[in-house]
Parts: structure tokens; C-alpha cells; sequence
């Protein structure tokens, strides 16, 4: 499916004052599905087809990103991000639902669990931002003062592949992929509005969440690409420590978009942990964080 036909999917709904654009696919129980920066909700096309199969798979646009409202003037924070998605689960009649979140959209999965526990009743966090693992040199670099008035749209969008692609970005998919996953940012108002999404990128709003996943009472899956160069393993590991009764799944030769690198072995892992037929392992886990950080936990 190329990014127009996803586009044509989607439904648009008001929600104080703003608009978001999502994709609601396949019946059963939901799953919401939340991308990261400088991406938007095209990057789970190949994974949201084979969950509706046997799912209802809701995939918003974050506000800013995308085909959401990009007006400028608003907030973007992860925190607000979370906030928009209860009232668009509200209004959707969607009680909880299986959370994933990759990059930004699991930092935004992590403060909807903490904050709203009743709308999350299975959580996946994929290559997520936590801690103070962010925001990473190329998205804090979009987010310089002014940078959207000197640099056009077509130069923007053409570093940001070259900077992609130099982070192994998809290694085995096309060039007509990415150019879809950049598309919504090619005009000037989507270049406007990445960036003020980048501006927008705060490490406390995921460092303050660190004492509060001891609390957290859904299970939890944590999945990472092994060859991740954007964000390390080391903090995945760190999130299944904090997490009570967390898994740890590492999918070797996958990077930061783990999805597409290696789309079966994630789907199947996926599939297993919503469905309910994966085991929780945390003895497991915790040795591996005990190799890395010792025998005490580590300090937030």
C-alpha cells in the first residue's frame, strides 16, 4: 500500500479545537498504534493490514505530524500528545485497548499508561524514547530557532532521508517508502510543523515517568531492534527492569524501524503478546539488566 492509498483511509475528527486524521481498520478488539518523529501513522501500514485481520487497529496521526491538524501555536508534548489521544478514544467508544508505541509514540504510550491506566490494557513499547535518551542530534537539530525559514522543504526533506538512511533506516525497503513516510512534511506547512514538533521534544517529560512504571499493573512488552543506532538496547533493558512483569524482546538484525526491517518476526510477536499467549519472564530480564547496571536497580 503506497502512502496515498493509507491517506485515503483516513477519517478526521475534531477534538477541542483540533483535528486528528487516523485510520480505524478490521474488527475485534483494538489496538492503537502510535508512531514516532519525523514519521507519522503510514510507518505501520504493513503491521496495522495483518492486525485487522483479526483486530480493530486504530492508527492516529499525533497532532502536528502527518495529516493532523498542523496549525501552528499548539502544544505537541508527549504529555499533551496522551491528553488527545484519551478524549479521541472517548469519543471513539473505545474503552482500553493494546497500546504500541514506537520512538516519540512510546514515549506518548508510556505517559497514557501512567496517566490514564484504564485506557491501556496491554502496552508494547517498540525502540521507544524513555529517560533522557532524547531527544537525538537530528530531531534536536530540526528543532533550531528559525531553521524552517532558511532551509526550504525539498532541502529539509532531502536531509532528513540522507539522515535516515545513515542511521540504517528500513536496510531491505525502497526508496518509495521513505519518500511516503516524508511526504506529509514536503510542503512547507508540514516542514513548519515538524519543526515545531521537534522544539516540542522534552527529556523531563519521560525522565519524570521513571519513579512511576514501578507502578505500572499492565503487561508489558518492550521489543527492540538489535542493531537500534538511533536509540541503544541498553535503555529498552532498563525500561524491563522498571517495569513490573515486563518481557524483553530483542529482534536480531533489525534497527530503530524494526517493524519494517523485519516485519514477520514482529508481527508474530506482536500477535502472541495481544492475543495473551506470551509468558512473562521477568527473572529472565532481570539478569540481563543485572549484567549491565549491576546488582542494583538503576538510578533514574
Amino acid at each position: 500500500m503506497n502512502w496515498r492509498e493509507w491517506q485515503r483511509r483516513q477519517e478526521v475528527m475534531e477534538l477541542g479545537g483540533h483535528f486528528v486524521s487516523y485510520v480505524d481498520w478490521g474488527k475485534g478488539p483494538p489496538v492503537v498504534l502510535l508512531h514516532g518523529i519525523p514519521t507519522w501513522s503510514y510507518l505501520w501500514s504493513g503491521l496495522a493490514r495483518a492486525l485487522a485481520a483479526s483486530r480493530r487497529v486504530l492508527v492516529p496521526d499525533l497532532l502536528g505530524y502527518g495529516f493532523s491538524d498542523r496549525r501552528d501555536r499548539f502544544d505537541r508534548s508527549v504529555t499533551r500528545q496522551a491528553e488527545v489521544l484519551d478524549a479521541w478514544m472517548e469519543r471513539l467508544g473505545v474503552v482500553d485497548a493494546a497500546v504500541v508505541g514506537h520512538d516519540v509514540g512510546g514515549g506518548v504510550a508510556q505517559q497514557l499508561a501512567v496517566r490514564y491506566p484504564r485506557r491501556v490494557s496491554r502496552l508494547c513499547l517498540m525502540d521507544s524514547v524513555c529517560y533522557d535518551a532524547w531527544p537525538l542530534a537530528l530531531m534536536s537539530q530540526l528543532g533550531t530557532p528559525g531553521l524552517s525559514r532558511k532551509l526550504s522543504p525539498e532541502r529539509m526533506t532531502k536531509l532528513l532521508r540522507l539522515g535516515l538512511k545513515k542511521k540504517g533506516f528500513v536496510k531491505a525497503q525502497s526508496a518509495e517508502l521513505l519518500e511516503g513516510l516524508l511526504a506529509p512534511y514536503a510542503t512547507e506547512v508540514g516542514w513548519v510543523s515538524l519543526s515545531r514538533n521537534a522544539v516540542a521534544l522534552n527529556t523531563n517529560q519521560t525522565q519524570e515517568l521513571a519513579l512511576k512504571l514501578g507502578h505500572l499493573a499492565v503487561p508489558t512488552l518492550v521489543m527492540w531492534g538489535a542493531e537500534d543506532g538511533l536509540l541503544p538496547a541498553k535503555y529498552g533493558e532498563r525500561l524491563v527492569w522498571d517495569i513490573p512483569g515486563a518481557r524483553w524482546t530483542q529482534v536480531p538484525d533489525a534497527g530503530h524501524f524494526v517493524m519494517w526491517d523485519s516485519p514477520h518476526t514482529v508481527a508474530m510477536e506482536l500477535f502472541g503478546f495481544i492475543e495473551g499467549a506470551s509468558p512473562v519472564h521477568h527473572a529472565q530480564v532481570r539478569t540481563v539488566a543485572e549484567e549491565l547496571w549491576g546488582t542494583e536497580a538503576p538510578v533514574a
